[in-house]
């Protein structure tokens, strides 16, 4: 561990800068080297590491001090002190630019040289500490900023920024998807927690990646359902058509996965479109969230569902039904809804692309 203060000391005149370390060594600081180039000096503070430096600006070899400075403050965390004789605007104003720690004249004497080294020692320990508070406080932002895009769309995001609070919003047209897996609570009776969580995971996580690649907002999982908005926060007219697509990419993931898996998952989804409410809940885990019959119904779509199918009502039906493929199945009724037209989607019509 270094007791005293190790100082570099960049000197061309030699009576000089023995005088300059007798001075410092009187002073309990320890001179660890001395040279007389600017070159030097870069290369030394590189290799020693000291805790300061004491610069002359006039040096031999094609870096004055000012520019050795300049490089070793770009590379090294060093505090620098200018030693000079030159007293003129000019050099002065060149030196500035650098924002050296310290600035002496010569001559100089010992009472001022401590004076000053411990000044520019003091200001580099509050400089480097707050340096230090403010990468910590940059770099929780953006954690921050990462949870919360994580749990909202960008546009909530941004808008809880700038005005610091979100207000409730009414959709005239969206379209929401319900997803969830046909007999879970029998499979997941028959798997540990540990590995039921783990499968619920590796498939969410994909679900995630597909949903992301359409552009839609992953609402929330509630155990196996699995909830998608299309056409908010940002209005689209393309929602429903969007969010077919990537049902049935959901569901080819799901039909590939159970090809390599011991364990079988059969999903169904449910398609609903029309106008709902959509905010914040929650002050401390807070989500965004949908309100309004067309969720209920959305939801009614899932659970009318057969396995490996997807159910749209006939509202997304209208919205769809000159790009997709889908089989009418009459009308059905939905618990609390009375009796809804149906329609399984098969696939995307030939020759047309989302």
């Amino acid at each position: 561990m270094k007791s005293k203060l190790q100082i570099l000391v960049v000197e061309d005149e030699r009576i000089i800068a023995i005088d300059i370390r007798n001075t410092l060594r009187a002073l309990s600081y320890e001179v660890i080297a001395t040279v007389s180039s600017g070159e030097e000096a870069v290369k030394a503070a590189g290799e020693l590491k000291p805790d300061l430096i004491l610069m002359d600006i006039m040096l031999k070899g094609e870096l004055s001090g000012i520019e050795a400075a300049k490089t070793i403050l770009s590379e090294y965390d060093i505090p620098v002190i200018y030693l000079t004789a030159l007293s003129d605007v000019e050099t002065l104003n060149k030196a500035k630019i650098t924002e050296p720690f310290g600035y002496l004249l010569k001559p100089f004497d010992a009472r001022i040289l401590k004076s000053t080294i411990e000044m520019a020692v003091y200001k580099h320990k509050n400089d480097s500490e707050l340096r230090k508070k403010t990468r910590e406080l940059e770099e929780e932002k953006i954690r921050t900023d990462r949870l919360l895009h994580n749990i909202l769309p960008a546009e909530i995001v941004n808008e809880w920024k700038t005005f610091g609070f979100i207000s409730p919003r009414h959709y005239d047209l969206i379209s929401i998807l319900f997803t969830d897996f046909h007999g879970f609570t029998d499979i997941s009776s028959r798997l540990s927690p540990g590995v039921l969580v783990e499968e619920l995971n590796e498939i969410f996580q994909n679900f995630d990646h597909i949903v992301e690649s359409f552009n839609l907002e992953k609402l929330k999982t509630i155990g196996d359902t699995y909830m998608i908005g299309a056409g908010l926060p940002r209005e689209t007219e393309d929602h429903a058509l969007r969010i077919t697509s990537a049902a049935i990419e959901l569901q080819n993931y799901i039909s590939q996965r159970n090809k390599k898996s011991k364990i079988q998952w059969l999903m169904r989804a449910g398609i609903n479109s029309g106008q709902v409410i959509a905010g914040i809940v929650g002050t401390n885990k807070f989500t965004y969230d949908v309100w309004g019959d067309t969720v209920n119904i959305a939801s009614r779509m899932e659970s009318s569902c057969l396995p490996g199918k997807i159910n749209v009502s006939g509202t997304t039906y209208e919205l769809i039904k000159n790009h997709f493929d889908c089989e009418y199945r009459g009308k059905l009724n939905a618990k609390g809804k009375g009796e809804i037209d149906m329609y399984f989607v098969n696939h995307l019509k030939d020759n047309l692309i989302i």
